[in-house]
């Protein structure tokens, strides 16, 4: 994960109530989640058979954590994976595309076949906070918790894409565009190191934040859409800080 979950807590005063990670791979944010936001229950979603077997090796003695051997997309239903070598990072339900360009390091070398459900099905009330890591897949589960991000959620932390890294994914004005619908606004953005077309971003419901900081947001997401303009202005942060 690229962003810094204590920096979005103190920034933005979050209060947790629960977390749902969406491709949770090996847990690598565990220790975050509770160092930051106490105990509170946290859902673990990961479709990779034998990554999820891992993963429930690892955390199986911790009671507030509770696991789900499935994907989560628009509806219900099955879908071919194309594995990646890289321990399964870089595994999708869509097909490699730029990903093979610019990582050819990552070889996906053969696919496994996996459950699909919705978030909104698993009814988590509690939680309020979505990580949605799934290589492309993003507007599919957030499509499929419509209700939930009506009701409950109010952060989320998505993987986005400037550009097609894998066949017909969402790339991030998709993103931007379908949470406005509810109430999101793209506030933190950052881009492996500042120069590839993926990383990560933050959203939080607007009624958290100051007019002045969905005005600066909405500003510098339109500024940073530029590419012939990203790297001035991160030379220019940089220089800054």
């Amino acid at each position: 994960m690229l962003l810094d979950i204590e920096h979005l807590k103190n920034k933005y005063e979050i209060s947790c109530s629960g977390v749902a990670h969406i491709g949770a791979h090996f847990g690598q944010e565990i220790s975050e989640y509770k160092k930051h936001f106490g105990t509170i229950e946290i859902h673990l979603f990961e479709p990779q058979k034998e990554i999820f077997s891992k993963l429930t090796d690892k955390f199986k003695n911790q009671r507030e954590i509770f696991f789900y051997n499935t994907a989560l997309g628009k509806e219900p239903g099955t879908a071919i994976m194309f594995n990646a070598d890289n321990d399964g990072q870089s595994s999708s339900i869509l097909e490699p595309k730029l990903h093979l360009e610019i990582h050819p390091e990552v070889i996906f070398e053969n696919s496994q076949n996996i459950d699909i459900d919705t978030f909104d099905n698993f009814s988590l009330n509690n939680v309020n906070f979505l990580n949605v890591d799934t290589q492309g897949y993003e507007l599919q589960v957030l499509m499929g918790a419509e209700n939930s991000l009506l009701k409950n959620i109010d952060y989320i932390i998505c993987e986005v894409n400037k550009k097609e890294l894998y066949k017909d994914c969402a790339l991030v004005k998709d993103i931007d565009n379908y949470l406005n619908n509810f109430g999101f606004i793209r506030t933190d953005t950052h881009f492996w190191q500042d120069k590839y077309p993926w990383g990560d971003a933050f959203y939080i419901k607007k009624k958290y934040l100051k007019k002045t900081t969905i005005f600066f947001s909405k500003f510098k997401n339109f500024i940073y859409s530029f590419d012939y303009l990203f790297p001035l202005i991160i030379t220019f942060r940089n220089f800054l800080w």
